[in-house]
């Protein structure tokens, strides 16, 4: 009886690490040859639009792609980020110099006396200078003022002019921050000016913890510094960002009237920008957009206020949104609902554009097969698996053709799970043959 319990075993788990059998074309509506344009280890191209419009996943969790001899080829979908660059920007800014003859340099609130056009009056005490010390013309320390600068400044930039007795271009500084001109705080505790063969090599920009700052001060550590600053100039940083153009979709209209408006949207992938097209120019309405996943959920506000159609079309400016793969929509209009004539909005939604990448396995042309209730979700890659640069490719859009079909579309019949039912008796024989020989062995037990 030992002796089946091997099979039995070897039988319960051949069936039970069997897999499925790899996807074929034929398992999805259709297809669009694509076509390599030039050598890489990887390939990427815009996601064609026919995929959005025919894919039931919204993870696109249907899509594929062939090599020529029929096999599956590893891909991954990428998002085009939007490119954002920091410039920054240098502000002009008053300068006055402070003579030698100071507090000592613990004690930064000096009697300090500047009237400034606007009225703001600031007012310096010159101590005596200590014995023995000389008493040299010329500015010394210096004042900033930055009020006139409203963004959070992150440095200044100096035009300084000074060469010490030894002949060395270079001067170390501290520079405080005030408020009011009365209590100053050190923000930089040293940094040194440093200027070497010429211009060749210098330092004129000294970075600042970023803040708003309304008085600036820089000292000297050399007693012997006399007019070397010549001009201020502050610095922000402004960030710029190119957006990525976006896919403008028109949602299906599915139920209600022109001031409580139902909306679908079959589009697998997430919006982040919604606008309306109203019946005319020059019209005004009060409108709230709500969203949700399905029926069964809330639903969820995007968006309540005021929006405008041009002044000659009927278009209203694009809106950000949190980005939703919500596929329900529903517009109401709160106000101005009689400017309609009963002619309800339209709403379409903006998609960010994907890439389609995927690696060289297999010979081209290879084919984007998309659209199916058979196939099992993808396992996409990452996109970092591509590389760096891939190579470009291109849809052949003109050759897309169906493959599968509506029957690709539709949910496959529930079948039998016979797998289950053969793997589930195996396993009982098997535990039944355990049974039968631990009771052989009793027996034998007890007729010793």
């Amino acid at each position: 009886m030992r002796l089946w319990i091997l099979p039995c075993f070897i039988a319960a788990l051949g069936y039970g690490s069997a897999t499925l059998a790899a996807p074929l074309p034929d398992d999805f509506a259709e297809g669009i040859p694509i076509t390599p344009v030039g050598e890489g280890r990887a390939y990427q191209l815009s996601l064609p639009e026919p995929v959005y419009q025919v894919s039931t996943r919204a993870d696109l969790g249907d899509v594929r792609i062939f090599n020529r001899d029929g096999g599956v080829v590893q891909h991954a979908f990428c998002e085009i980020e939007d490119q954002t660059e920091q410039n920054t920007v240098a502000h002009p800014a008053a300068l006055y110099g402070l003579p030698p003859g100071r507090r000592p340099a613990e004690h930064l609130g000096g009697q300090l006396a500047i009237d400034t056009a606007d009225g703001l009056s600031m007012r310096w005490q010159r101590s005596e200078p200590e014995e023995g010390a000389s008493a040299e013309a010329g500015a010394f320390e210096y004042i900033v003022d930055a009020r006139g600068v409203e963004q959070p400044v992150t440095g200044i930039r100096l035009d300084w002019r000074w060469r010490s007795p030894e002949g060395r271009q270079e001067l170390p500084i501290r520079i405080a921050a005030s408020d009011d001109l009365d209590q100053w705080r050190t923000v930089v505790t040293r940094t040194t000016l440093l200027r070497l063969d010429g211009e060749a090599l210098e330092t004129v920009a000294v970075a600042l913890p970023e803040h708003r700052y309304r008085f600036l001060r820089l000292i000297p550590e050399d007693e012997r510094a006399r007019d070397w600053l010549h001009g201020a100039q502050i610095l922000t940083t402004r960030t710029e960002v190119e957006s990525v153009p976006l896919i403008w979709a028109e949602t299906e209209r599915s139920a209600g009237d022109a001031l409580d408006g139902r909306f679908h949207s079959s589009r697998p992938a997430p919006a982040r920008q919604w606008r309306l097209t109203l019946p005319g120019p020059n019209r005004v309405l009060e409108v709230r957009l709500s969203s949700r996943a399905d029926e069964t959920a809330v639903w969820r506000q995007r968006f309540q206020g005021p929006v405008t159609s041009g002044p000659e079309t009927g278009a209203t400016k694009a809106r950000h949104m949190t980005p939703t793969s919500d596929g329900l929509w529903r517009l109401e209009v709160l106000s101005g609902g009689e400017v309609l004539s009963g002619q309800p909005p339209a709403l379409q939604l903006g998609y960010p554009p994907i890439r389609l990448g995927f690696l060289a396995q297999g010979e081209g042309p290879f084919l984007l097969a998309y659209g199916s209730r058979r196939a099992a979700p993808a396992q996409v890659l990452d996109c970092a698996a591509l590389g760096d640069e891939p190579a470009a490719a291109r849809a052949e859009l003109k050759q897309r053709r169906e493959l599968g079909g509506d029957a690709a579309l539709r949910a496959p019949p529930k079948q039998t799970p016979i797998r289950r039912m053969v793997l589930w008796g195996i396993l009982i024989l098997g535990a039944v043959l355990v049974v039968a020989m631990a009771v052989g062995l009793l027996r034998k037990l007890d007729n010793r």
